[in-house]
């Protein structure tokens, strides 16, 4: 007899299951909202990397630069430097002095610092406190944020002894390293990010790192159980600076910088630090809440 197909039941009971579709991955826009760190998996442009790296190639003691010296600060071969120049002095972003020999920055970087600072939220909610604790107390308040191995104040406000506020040049940079603003930063950093920022820092100091790295590991063990830590940047300054970390937005750091009054300075270092950490908390809560109304006002995705 000829032999029987299987009833549909048993087919159904007895068939090898289909192995599931992996599922999709998450996209890089998902992915950047739920983690709040920039994430894209398109790969980046080379040639546009080389040309921001000859614009950070300048710098307020090397406003003015040749070729060779840009290859010298980049690393970038002649070559490609003398190409990338051509462009940006096309661009209107550099600009060639024939007397000299020399390129500058061109124009639209006035109008890019402008930019940067009003698109700043955290500057925005800032500044009112900043201003606040700098005209009570006549103490400098500053808030900056890392860039290649520094740090570049968005905004200090300075009152002098003789009661006048002023505003600092906002573009100042200062090393990371050696700075209570930077290690700050430091101690608030993914542990991968802080492992990469130490590699260049001893690229950079050499023989010097070992000594100052111990410096910035006591700040960041300051940070952890204070909040704040403090270093000597300039002689007769004391600086203490705490981090300010809020989902979504790059790590900042602030600052308060003072006189300091020899044996007073401990304490008063003790209780400038607690304000100073009040002052972040405060702006922190301050951003998050907007954050929280900035979602609520958000149109609802279809």
């Amino acid at each position: 007899m000829p032999e029987r197909p299987p009833s549909p039941v048993v087919a159904a009971v007895t068939a090898t299951p289909a192995t599931p579709a992996p599922a999709a991955p998450a996209s890089s826009r998902r992915r950047t909202r739920e983690t709040g760190t920039f994430v894209r998996d398109t790969p980046g442009s080379r040639s546009l990397e080389r040309g921001l790296a000859i614009i950070r190639a300048f710098r307020l003691d090397a406003h003015s630069l040749t070729n060779a010296e840009i290859a010298a600060i980049t690393g970038l071969a002649r070559t490609t430097v003398s190409r990338l120049t051509r462009s940006l002095v096309d661009s209107g972003f550099l600009e060639y002095d024939i007397a000299s020999l020399r390129y500058r920055l061109g124009p639209p970087f006035l109008s890019f610092g402008k930019l940067a600072r009003r698109g700043s939220v955290v500057l925005r909610l800032a500044r009112p406190l900043m201003r606040e604790i700098a005209e009570e107390l006549s103490i400098n308040v500053g808030l900056a944020v890392a860039d290649a191995g520094e740090m570049i104040y968005l905004d200090s406000f300075r009152r002098s002894r003789l009661g006048v506020l002023r505003r600092a040049t906002w573009g100042g940079r200062l090393p990371i390293a050696e700075t209570a603003l930077g290690r700050a930063w430091v101690a608030a950093v993914r542990p991968q990010v802080r492992a990469d920022a130490f590699e260049a820092f001893a690229r950079t100091y050499g023989p010097r790192w070992p000594s100052l790295q111990r410096e910035v590991e006591r700040g960041i063990a300051q940070v952890e159980r204070h909040g704040w830590c403090g270093a000597t940047w300039k002689p007769g300054m004391v600086a203490i600076a705490a981090p300010l970390v809020v989902p979504g937005q790059a790590i900042h750091a602030m600052n308060f910088s003072f006189p300091s009054l020899g044996e007073d300075a401990a304490r008063q270092e003790r209780r400038r630090g607690a304000l100073l950490v009040e002052t972040v908390a405060r702006l922190r809560d301050a951003l998050i809440e907007q954050e929280k109304t900035r979602g609520s006002d958000a149109p609802e995705a279809r």
